[in-house]
């Protein structure tokens, strides 16, 4: 009994250090934040808006977290939505601090493994949901040309090599060995869910609704401070910016979301100062909706790390969602 009580203090402990750590690490990201300019521009907003805007971004999360969820359970994972949903803001949090905005995938594979049984489902799971959002966000790219074609018309007549390399670009990725690796990683997570139409369809569905409830966040945002955008331009720019924000040069996108973000609103109308301010201040909502992912970062590390769930335990053979 007593070994069992201290085993339970020495948890608390650790999940209290634990929220403690993630807290201190959520405030120093937003002592990174330019406050002067953000106050400066937040005062030409309507205040009556942050709440729906925040709304919107939380919104997006829960999304995500349902899509993951539809995944898991077509593969007949016992796992509760709220488990999900915790599992999924951790991640967010900790996407935070490391390279690309994929970093806190890693925190799901392995929150979710005492559910899955194993590594492969998982694993599984976690690239099948990267793939429909990014494929989600991909058929936004035709309002992305729509918005700068003549942009790209003038650039594409200065330089007529431009096309030129990217065929070689891509001729080359798509021999290279990554890439290979790449379609044979994302072929064998998609088997596991080949003769599961419906739920991929529904899950792709999911990932809409969670890109456009930041489109639309985005949305007001920009309208609040003066720019005259339409929100088929609002979505062509995240399109853009949620590409480079993939590559793994920065901590979460830090810097490349928010210069190529400024750029891109300036072709549209935007005065530098608004470029910036929007850029700004959709970042600091972007850090806001992970702050519950600080708070259970903690709970889903001790998850984690409790002993496995038999497969025949972790699996209730019901029939898959729809």
């Amino acid at each position: 009994m007593r070994e069992r009580d201290a085993g339970r203090s020495r948890e608390r402990w650790i999940r209290l250090a634990g929220t403690l750590v993630s807290s201190a690490l959520f405030l120093w990201l937003l002592s990174r934040q330019d406050w002067g300019v953000i106050w400066k521009q937040l005062r030409l907003l309507p205040w009556w808006l942050m709440l729906p805007v925040f709304a919107l971004y939380v919104l997006g999360q829960v999304a995500n977290a349902t899509r993951w969820y539809i995944l898991l359970r077509a593969q007949s994972v016992k796992i509760p939505f709220q488990e999900a949903l915790k599992i999924v803001f951790a991640g967010a949090f900790v996407s935070n601090f490391l390279p690309s905005t994929i970093g806190g995938d890693t925190v799901r594979v392995v929150s979710v493994r005492r559910f899955a049984g194993g590594w492969v489902v998982s694993a599984a799971s976690v690239v099948v949901d990267r793939l429909l959002n990014v494929m989600a966000m991909i058929t936004t790219f035709p309002l992305s040309v729509i918005t700068f074609w003549p942009w790209i018309s003038k650039l594409l007549g200065q330089k007529a090599g431009l096309t030129a390399m990217v065929n070689f670009l891509f001729s080359k990725l798509r021999w290279s060995k990554l890439w290979n690796s790449t379609l044979e990683q994302l072929g064998g997570a998609l088997r596991l869910w080949r003769d599961q139409p419906r739920q991929l369809l529904l899950a792709f569905a999911t990932s809409w609704l969670s890109i456009l409830v930041i489109f639309l966040a985005v949305w007001q945002v920009a309208r609040g401070l003066g720019i005259q955008v339409a929100l088929y331009q609002v979505i062509g720019i995240n399109a853009i910016t949620y590409l480079l924000t993939l590559l793994p040069i920065s901590l979460n996108g830090y810097g490349v979301r928010e210069i190529a973000m400024a750029s891109l609103y300036l072709q549209v109308g935007a005065t530098s100062e608004q470029a910036a301010t929007l850029s700004l201040i959709t970042r600091f909502f972007m850090l806001l909706q992970t702050l519950p992912g600080s708070l259970w970062l903690a709970q889903v590390r001790l998850a984690s790390a409790a002993p496995r769930q038999p497969a025949s335990e972790s699996r209730d053979g019901n029939a898959p969602l729809c």
